[in-house]
């Protein structure tokens, strides 16, 4: 357009030819549809770039930072920081940022017009790119310092929501809500403060940019009146001018964005290029294998200090295994490190000959059979959490339940397996919600289960259910561990351990069928773990 403008302006109209004016308009519109279609095409490309950044690397990455919380250090930051480059990718200011080179070109053809006028713009560029920097300074610290207290009052309205019943009945509803509009207020005021340095800062430079913008028109006017430039070289001047500034304000404008987005790829690079040399972990299915467990040792990632020492353990294919031990012993550490969720500090844990921590099979349902003390039914319904969010037809999901002991509890609900056990206003807790975990423990008969507390806070009813599943697991042939802090299962389990104070002592054979009186007094009588222990159990 600047040049379009030029060429009408000093050849067009003062030579009033037509034919000049329709070859430099048909030329011009070929020309702005060219780019419309270049900037098109950009816009796609950094679009599916983004979209194959996310496809490529977040199924790599989300794995990563589960095995990271095995481990005892959970960060979901590379995901976030993976979301955040890809939102670059397709915010206006990439487009922006890629247009800045072009600058100097426009500095160029000013300076070909006259050097006067390309000075001129060069300062209004630090200028802008000034008041640019000056915005992000000013907010900075409101912005970083208000989200403490805004995550602080969302997470506890949120619990608010989900355990009502608990807030209602401690009648903690009034404090708890007091809690919750500080912190919000609070982080409203500091957006707020934010907010209106933002916009004064924000109308100063709009008014800046006018001011430059009318500098430079009065410049070029009165080059003109000097007959030191026409009058098609001012009015192209002044879109050359508007033409050169706009990517340096716009990148200016979004410097925070671009700084945040950039040490989010500094922080993800990094970790992309270690993924990208390791090898694919090849699938390897759980089997019916002796399970061995040597010298263990699991230090606490809090404080450092031991919860299991030297525990070893050899279990044979099919055998029912019970280990007991008070709170706080570290049974749901043990539970974790059984089933391969966490990585032991020292020591081995292998089926097989296998680390069990390695075993990565293609299908959930033929990996490990493993039901937490906290049952941690995730956001679905019954069926896919049964069948642990793979495809399975209703028999399989069913089978597992009346293995479990809870197809007629759920044939009552409403909407029976297809119920939302995460629904805010009748959420499955208690009991249900651990023959639920039972089940899907159980889904597509495992070799191996790993069950932390699985009659915790169930009546007769219950405990019985566990019972059966045990027993018809046993008969069918798989290996099951029962951690536990009563001897209820003693009876059922070919071999018993007792953890105390870090350590697995196994109970004999014989004491185990013939006493089963003093069994249960020793097991009552071990105590409680030490208390400068960690809470493991």
């Amino acid at each position: 357009m600047p040049l379009y403008s030029l060429q009408v302006f000093s050849r067009a109209i003062p030579s009033g030819n037509i034919e000049t004016l329709v070859m430099l308009t048909v030329i011009v519109v070929i020309a702005l549809s060219l780019i419309a279609a270049m900037e098109t095409v950009r816009s796609r490309i950094l679009c599916r770039a983004g979209n194959a950044l996310d496809v490529a690397w977040r199924r790599r990455l989300t794995a990563d930072v589960l095995e990271a919380a095995g481990r005892g250090r959970p960060d979901s930051a590379p995901l976030n920081d993976l979301m955040e480059v890809k939102g670059a990718l397709t915010r206006p200011s990439i487009p922006a940022l890629m247009d800045l080179p072009w600058a100097p070109l426009y500095v160029i053809g000013i300076y070909l017009i006259h050097p006067l006028l390309a000075a001129l713009l060069v300062v209004s560029m630090a200028i802008m790119a000034f008041m640019g920097f000056l915005s992000h300074w000013a907010v900075k610290g409101f912005a970083e310092e208000g989200k403490l207290p805004a995550s602080r009052s969302q997470k506890l309205f949120d619990a608010l929501l989900t355990k009502s019943d608990t807030v209602r009945g401690l009648r903690m509803g009034p404090s708890a809500l007091d809690a919750c509009t500080r912190d919000s207020l609070t982080s409203s005021a500091l957006q707020g403060r934010s907010t209106e340095r933002s916009a004064a800062i924000g109308a100063v430079t709009k008014w800046v940019r006018m001011i430059l913008q009318i500098c430079v028109t009065g410049v070029g006017a009165w080059l003109v009146i000097e007959q030191h430039l026409s009058f098609g070289g001012m009015i192209a001047t002044s879109m050359l001018v508007g033409r050169g500034l706009a990517p340096v304000e716009q990148t200016a404008g979004a410097w925070g964005q671009l700084l945040k987005s950039y040490q989010a790829f500094r922080r993800l690079y990094p970790l992309l290029k270690r993924l990208s040399r390791e090898p694919a972990r090849p699938a390897v299915p759980v089997e019916r294998e002796r399970l061995t467990v040597e010298n263990l040792l699991f230090v606490s990632p809090r404080d450092q200090k031991p919860i299991l020492r030297s525990v070893t353990l050899s279990i044979e294919p099919g055998q029912t295994i019970c280990i007991a031990g008070p709170n706080r012993s570290g049974k749901s550490v043990l539970a974790r490190l059984l089933a391969g969720v966490a990585v032991p500090s020292a020591g081995t844990v292998r089926l097989g000959g296998l680390a069990l921590a390695s075993l990565n099979p293609d299908e959930p349902a033929h990996g490990i059979g493993y039901m937490s003390q906290n049952a941690d039914l995730l956001p679905g319904t019954i069926a896919e959490n049964i069948a642990r969010f793979t495809e399975a037809t209703r028999e399989q999901v069913e089978d597992a339940a009346k293995r479990a002991g809870i197809h007629e509890w759920i044939e009552t609900l409403p909407n029976g397996y297809e119920t939302d056990v995460a629904d805010p206003f009748f959420p499955i807790t208690g009991a249900s919600a651990r023959l639920i975990a039972l089940a899907r423990a159980g889904f597509a008969n495992p070799p191996l289960m790993v069950l932390d507390e699985p009659s915790a806070g169930m009546d007769e009813i219950g405990h019985k259910a566990v019972r059966e599943f045990i027993t018809e697991a046993k008969t069918r042939g798989a290996t099951t561990i029962v951690l536990t802090h009563s001897p209820a299962f003693v009876d059922l389990s070919d071999k018993t351990f007792v953890l105390k104070n870090g350590m697995a002592v196994e109970l004999p054979q014989r004491q185990e069928q013939q006493q089963q009186g003093a069994n249960w007094a020793r097991l009552r009588n071990i105590g409680p773990a030490p208390v400068q222990q960690s809470a493991a159990g």
